[in-house]
């Protein structure tokens, strides 16, 4: 495959990490662009926060039970990352034929010097796995398209946490992935693969949101080997699901995800897995190809 340019943007959450490895193992991936989408408030800013904190008590205690919980939950997921994806999680290990860029703030990969960067590595095609939403300029540069890895079911669930999102909606069935063409929207290009990971009575959100990427790097995988020997099909997405946003995941939505698990969320599914799964298929419109 080494006449087939491969290149992958991601961010640089533990999941996309391992993601991008793993992609570098099977192909010949030319670039990996790491955009890291964590802004830090400046010293103003902060000094700011403060004393806007001094005047309002009750919003600083909540502040404080935030981080708190945000802590709490980061941590657990942390090490249930570090244990199932490993080492390929911390840090990308190129080949001789790779070159890395690391890029910092959300859009990065839209500056005008990365959109150079990208279309100097001349790829075939590209692969997104978490980044920030990729403009026209750059869906434009590969000759056989965009791909993404997006966590969800785009029938269902389309933006970011969807993994997240289907357990607080206490929808377990609804937690897979999709690999798509990227358009000009969010999560709503050609599908070219969907899949379902196993569900077993000790996951969580973090165990089942593993399982998506992993299942995600192996329907890329396929999808990828297709477009070089141009024999892929994608088809349009039939129902537009609901568009989640950051914004949306709050500390109590993080909190009360992990409760709905403590409250059997898993349990209650897997009794009636037959018939929760059949709405799921329906759904899917009998495409489904890959499990776990």
């Amino acid at each position: 495959m080494k006449n087939f340019r491969v290149m992958v943007i991601c961010s640089s959450d533990f999941s996309d990490i391992y993601f991008a490895n793993q992609l570098i193992k099977r192909f010949n991936v030319v670039g990996v662009i790491v955009e890291s989408q964590n802004q830090k408030d400046g010293v103003l800013q902060k000094i700011l926060k403060a004393g806007k904190m001094m005047l309002s008590p009750l919003d600083l205690i909540q502040k404080i039970k935030n981080s708190s919980i945000i802590k709490y939950y980061y941590e657990k997921s942390k090490k249930i990352d570090l244990e199932q994806f490993g080492k390929e999680a911390l840090d990308i290990f190129p080949d001789k034929n790779c070159s890395i860029i690391y890029a910092k703030g959300i859009g990065a990969v839209n500056r005008p010097e990365n959109v150079d960067r990208i279309t100097n590595f001349n790829p075939d095609v590209i692969v997104l796995c978490g980044c920030s939403i990729i403009g026209k300029q750059i869906i434009k540069i590969p000759g056989r398209g965009v791909i993404n890895l997006h966590g969800g079911l785009s029938q269902r669930y389309r933006g970011v946490w969807t993994t997240l999102w289907a357990i607080y909606n206490g929808e377990p069935e609804y937690v897979g992935a999709t690999v798509h063409f990227v358009d000009a929207g969010i999560d709503t290009g050609g599908i070219i693969y969907q899949g379902r990971p196993e569900i077993v009575e000790n996951d969580n959100p973090e165990t089942l949101y593993v399982k998506v990427v992993k299942l995600g790097v192996e329907m890329i995988s396929k999808a990828l080997k297709e477009i070089q020997a141009q024999t892929v099909q994608s088809y349009s997405l039939p129902i537009i699901g609901k568009l989640y946003l950051s914004q949306y995941v709050t500390p109590k939505v993080i909190k009360k995800s992990w409760k709905q698990i403590e409250k059997g969320v898993i349990s209650k599914y897997l009794r009636k897995k037959d018939n929760r799964d059949q709405r799921v298929n329906e759904l899917l419109a009998g495409k489904e190809f890959f499990k776990i």
